[in-house]
């Protein structure tokens, strides 16, 4: 089967890492705990988690002007692109009716809708909250502010879908440009860092619905164009999607997890014949479920059975590095895979295969290509 034809003409990320794309490349964090970011009161963190701040000045990377009103999910967003919008040079080839934004969450910015919710209730009227603040409670502020801000007038989408939502952004990207509705979209997924996530995540890791890890914050966004279209000025390809498998391949993992791991391999086999490589072509294999318990283990025991015990996988050190970043996880594991096969000394191509899954059955799969320096 023929690949996607689809290219990544630039990446960017502002994570715990650092900020941009080859802060990703630098060595690992240590295991020493980071402190909780200083755009919140420190005291309403749990004093018992971990945490993956990712420090950026937003006045630094964007100017003071169009600041003061943006929560910590659009202030991310606008951010990376910012830095990816700087890095690739398309405006004079490209106009900016085919220039658009897919931006994947979980539920925006869970700090904005809680506060501005809680507002509504302690003042002495319900009407008496600040209105300015109202568009950060929208899902897709993110994803609308960086359209405003870069002038973008084609695409402009929120995805969300937990975990999933960064390969979901990525699906929904590709099939746009497939259908010609945009030449280049700035594709990605965010998560801040806040409070009311802190408590949630304790929660979970109380019932045991997570693994106890670091709690992270990022966005990493990508640039995404037709590989024919490349040369038009989109700027030359650091990396090439050649599959993106996505479906419904059991039923529940919590009912049935013995047949779990051959339907995730099936996910992991058709991807591979929509690339048209072979398994042992494979050099990396990232793991997006590290964090949940019960996933990861299917997400080792599927690529096990796929590509065999000497595959090497990273998930667990990524978990330890960027913290859990829940529906960033797959764009800043996608940048890392990014940055790691564009350091290979080997000749040729290399390939890298991300994997995430749900308990709930759904499996994406992306597989990429990189020829170059990829960061």
């Amino acid at each position: 089967m023929a690949s996607l034809g689809i290219a990544v003409t630039g990446w960017e990320a502002i994570s715990p890492l650092g900020i941009g794309a080859r802060a990703l490349s630098a060595p690992q964090l240590s295991a020493a705990v980071a402190a909780p970011p200083m755009h919140v009161d420190r005291e309403h963190f749990p004093g018992d988690i971990h945490y993956r701040t990712a420090d950026f000045d937003v006045a630094g990377i964007l100017g003071a002007k169009g600041i003061r009103t943006m929560d910590r999910t659009t202030a991310l967003a606008v951010s990376t692109s910012k830095l990816l919008h700087d890095k690739i040079a398309y405006q004079q080839f490209i106009p900016s009716e085919r220039v658009g934004f897919v931006v994947g969450t979980s539920t925006g910015s869970i700090r904005s809708t809680s506060d501005f919710t809680r507002d509504s209730l302690v003042q002495e009227r319900p009407f008496l909250v600040n209105p300015a603040l109202f568009p950060n409670t929208v899902m897709n502020c993110a994803a609308g502010q960086c359209g405003i801000w870069f002038k973008a007038r084609s695409v402009n989408a929120t995805i969300s879908g937990g975990r999933l939502s960064g390969l979901l952004a990525f699906k929904y990207a590709l099939q746009m440009l497939r259908r010609r509705y945009a030449d280049l979209l700035f594709t990605g997924s965010v998560e801040e860092l806040c409070p009311q996530t802190a408590w949630a995540y304790r929660q979970l890791i109380h019932h045991e619905r997570r693994r106890p890890a670091p709690l992270g914050e990022g966005c990493g966004m990508f640039a995404l164009s037709r590989s024919a279209d490349v040369v038009v000025g989109a700027g030359p390809a650091v990396a090439e999607i050649l599959a993106l498998q996505y479906g419904r391949y059991f039923q529940d993992l919590r009912t049935d997890p013995a047949a779990a791991p051959d339907g995730v391999r099936q996910c992991l086999a058709e991807a591979l014949d929509q690339a048209g490589i072979g398994p042992e072509q494979i050099e990396r294999c990232i793991l997006c479920g590290a964090a949940d318990i019960g996933n990861d283990e299917l997400e080792r025991q599927a690529v096990a059975r796929m590509f065999g015990s000497d595959m090497p996988v990273h998930g667990s050190e990524l978990l330890e590095q960027f913290g859990d970043t829940y529906s960033a996880t797959f764009a800043l594991n996608l940048g890392w895979l990014l940055a790691r096969l564009g350091q290979s000394k080997e000749q040729g191509p290399r390939y890298g295969l991300l994997l995430t899954t749900s308990k709930d059955g759904h499996v994406g799969c992306l597989v990429v290509r990189v020829s170059g320096e990829a960061s």
